[in-house]
Parts: structure tokens; sequence; C-alpha cells
């Protein structure tokens, strides 16, 4: 996986309009609040106008019935009959909330069948009467004049009931500190478009994120699609975890050990604690990788240099105040370094003259 910098690409075309030969890379948010933008995701009230998008036009028809008024009744009738028991239990208990005096008629029009369903020796209440009924055979007032009573009113409030929202695995990958929605299986058609979607989830659940790129997994090579910059070198990384900062946590750290050997194959090893990754794609990736493990890591002495101390900032591990204080301290412990040095020349020097004189 390339991680790259953040860059604004345009598509330049209408929002919910297809980015054909546009760029071929996926949008990834970055939060610290990782689990704090799932829940947001998870909330479909964070969508606001959006939600409507993600709604299955197949799912509205079967719970609003057709458009068309004269359409409604027959609708309604195959509507039930396809029903199983439980679904025409949870059917003729809606029709009974939203519209409870009509319900009630309806039951009082079929008081005269469910009679005569009694008397060949059937047992249950009224309900489980209806429940033999075909579609078309239901009381008038059940079903209501051009199926009003049986179909609910399609108005803003029951929508949102029906609206949708992305779901992980499917519209979005978590990973780590990171949150990659695959374009591929986007409901909003254009990246442009999508952003404005994660930004008006994330600003009304008041999650702070940053904007990454990373270049999708076997995806087609797109004409016109903005090439990624030349590999760097690759590199290595290694991390030993601590034993205290793991504990109750085997869970978690094991779903990203698995990532990684996924990812990584045979340049992965993990053994006693100690992380080991070779061919580590470039500094960034190393990076992240860093950040990635930051709240984990053993806090063994490293071998301190101005490089090590760089990558630290780098990764935001270290502040920059700490980064400055960093490199004073290494050029101070090099000063008296050398200082030592100096004097123990001078002091041999002046040792060896001494004996000369003598």
């Amino acid at each position: 996986m390339k991680l790259f910098d953040i860059i604004r690409e345009m598509d330049g075309e209408e929002d919910g309009m297809k980015g054909l030969g546009r760029n071929s890379y996926d949008l990834t948010i970055q939060s610290t609040e990782t689990q704090a933008a799932i829940d947001a995701l998870n909330d479909i009230d964070n969508y606001g106008p959006y939600a409507q998008s993600m709604r299955d036009p197949e799912a509205i028809k079967k719970m609003f019935g057709p458009s068309i008024p004269a359409q409604k009744a027959g609708a309604a009738w195959k509507n039930w009959d396809e029903l199983d028991d439980e679904g025409k239990t949870n059917k003729l208990a809606d029709i009974a909330a939203r519209e409870p005096q009509e319900y009630e008629a309806g039951l009082k029009e079929a008081e005269k069948g469910y009679a005569a369903w009694q008397a060949e020796g059937n047992e249950g209440t009224i309900e489980e009467y209806l429940k033999t009924l075909s579609g078309k055979a239901l009381p008038k007032m059940i079903v209501g004049k051009f199926g009003k009573n049986y179909f609910p009113l399609k108005t803003p409030a029951n929508l949102k009931k029906y609206s949708g929202k992305m779901e992980e695995g499917v519209h979005y990958i978590v990973n780590g500190d990171e949150i990659t929605f695959p374009q591929k299986d986007s409901p909003f058609a254009t990246k442009s478009y999508l952003e404005k979607v994660v930004k008006t989830i994330m600003d009304n659940a008041g999650v702070k994120y940053s904007v990454l790129r990373v270049e999708p997994k076997d995806t087609e090579t797109v004409p016109g699609a903005t090439k990624a910059a030349p590999s760097e070198a690759t590199v290595s990384f290694k991390v030993t975890l601590d034993p205290a900062k793991i504990k109750g946590k085997r869970a978690e750290i094991n779903a990203i050990i698995q990532r990684l050997k996924n990812t990584y194959d045979k340049n992965f090893e993990y053994s006693n604690n100690v992380i080991v990754i070779n061919k580590v794609k470039n500094q960034q990736a190393k990076l992240d990788l860093i950040k990635l493990f930051a709240p984990y890591a053993l806090k063994a002495t490293p071998t301190v240099n101005e490089e090590f101390l760089r990558m630290q900032k780098l990764a935001g591990v270290i502040t920059e105040a700490e980064y400055k204080h960093g490199a004073a301290q290494l050029w101070y412990e090099e000063y008296a370094n050398n200082l030592e040095v100096l004097l123990n020349k001078l002091k041999s020097t002046v040792e060896n003259e001494r004996g000369e004189d003598i």
C-alpha cells in the first residue's frame, strides 16, 4: 500500500456523476479518534441529506408501494401474499399503530368470516384468522382505498427510517488510525462528492481528521489517471511491544499483526513481542508504522541520533520542542565527548613530554 501526501484531486464533474478517466486513488482519512470516527459513520443522523443516497430503491418501493396510487392496492395484495407468518404479524401491528381507527373498523369487517373460521374448528385470535387470508380477501379497511392503510406515507420522517449508512468492510475499511473508502464500492460516484459526505458526517459528530490518498490495490490503469510518484528505496521497521501496554488488548494487537502479515507476507516476522518488517515501501510507510505502534511500543533506550529524532518528530511521536531539546542534548553530548577526547590527548602528550624531560 503506497501512502501519499495530502493531494486535492479535483474530478471536474458534477456531484453524483461518474469521474471516468480521473484520478485512481481512494479517499483515506486519518484520525486520532478512530473509534469516534467509526461511531460517526454508524450514526445515520450524521449523514444529513446524504443518507438518501444510501437508500435501496427496491426496498423503498416495497415499503411504501408504487408511486402511482391506482397500483397500490394490487401491490398490497401481492406483498401480503409474499409475507411469512412473522411478516404478516408485523404488518398488522404496523397498520394498527398508524391507522388505529381504520384498523379496528377492519377487524369489525372481518368478524363474520372469523366466526365461520372458528366454527370450522380453528382456534386463534382474529389476527390469526386474518393471516390465513389472501391479500385480495383482506378487509377493505385493513388495506385502505388505494392501499393507503397498508402502505405508510412517504414522508421525510418515514423515509429517514429506510435511509442507509455506509457499512464497515463494504464501503470503508479500518486500518489502525486510517479509514479508507474504496471508490469501486462507493455509493457516491465521485471522490469529490464522497469527501463532502465524509466531511458532513465527521463535522456533525465533532470528529477531527485529515485526508490522505491511498493507491487502491488490484485496479486497472485508467487513461488520464494520476501517476504514482517513483518508489523510494525500501526500508526496514522493528518494534518491541511492551507487555504492560498490550495487556487486555491482545485481540486488537492480533488483528493488527494479522493485517500486516497479510500485507508483507514473507517480509513480516513476529516473535516474543518483537515485530520486524523488511522491505517497507518507503519512509512514509515506516512513519505510519511508527505512529501505529507508538501506544504499544516498549520504551527501550534507543540509539539516539539526529536521524532518529527527525523520524520521531515526523511520525508525531515527539513534539517540535522535544525534537529541538533532543537535538541540543545530542550536540552537548557530542561536544562533551569531543572535549573529553581532546583532554585525554592533551594529558597523554603532557605525560609523554614529561617522560622525555626525565
